[in-house]
């Protein structure tokens, strides 16, 4: 019984230096690589979301090769809008 109750304190005092221990603020992260960097600021996640979605409606409004040598090309979303409806209205 008493080895029980020793064991039961020492998981207790496990516990309890585990919930004392000190946590680094990601802001005070000093091991982190210099490319990812950006993650630790809110101003550093804010601009990275501004660049992919600047590269995303780039993307979804010009034309360009996906594939070239299968002849795969990409289109600005209005453009493929109405070729896709001009191919729906040919078949009727």
């Amino acid at each position: 019984m008493a080895l029980a109750v020793i064991g039961v304190f020492a998981i207790f005092l496990v516990i309890m230096q585990l919930a004392h221990t000190p946590v680094t603020p990601l802001s005070q992260a000093t091991n982190v690589p210099d490319n990812e960097q950006w993650k630790l600021t809110e101003a550093g996640r804010t601009g990275k979301l501004r660049e992919l979605r600047g590269n995303a409606n780039s993307v979804a409004s010009s034309y360009g090769w996906i594939n070239q040598d299968a002849g795969v090309v990409r289109l600005p979303v209005d453009r493929a809008i109405e070729l896709t409806l001009a191919d729906i209205n040919a078949d009727r």
